[in-house]
């Protein structure tokens, strides 16, 4: 086998997962829509400034599949963060195929009340 063989049968095609992302005056809330994928099949990573979702989705391998629409498919999502996100708290967790990751601002970014002297 070529190295270019090789190397095509290696890359992988991802799909990426459709995400909102909705900013708080503390923090900024990434869901993303993963159906049918198990929480043990998410992986979320935050490196130096960038938050990435990679996963995988199965299907029941049981009966003849007639008709598909949602194959199964390896995802993957890379966001780069602001300054602004305090990369020492985030929180994730997943429910009804919905991931839901909680990025706080850092202190210093978050809105506060100036007392007028």
């Amino acid at each position: 086998m070529t190295t270019a063989v090789q190397e095509r049968q290696e890359q992988k095609t991802y799909v990426a997962p459709r995400v909102n992302i909705i900013e708080h005056a503390d923090t900024v809330t990434l869901e993303a829509e993963l159906p049918g994928v198990p929480k043990d099949q998410v992986d979320v990573q935050l490196n130096k400034n960038e938050l990435t979702i990679t996963g995988h989705r199965v299907h029941n391998e049981e009966g003849q599949l007639r008709a598909s629409e949602r194959p199964r498919a390896d995802f993957r999502r890379v966001f780069t963060l602001s300054r602004a996100i305090d990369q020492e708290k985030v929180d994730a967790h997943m429910e009804n195929g919905l991931l839901t990751v909680t990025l706080y601002k850092t202190d210093n970014m978050r809105p506060r009340k100036i007392d007028i002297k």
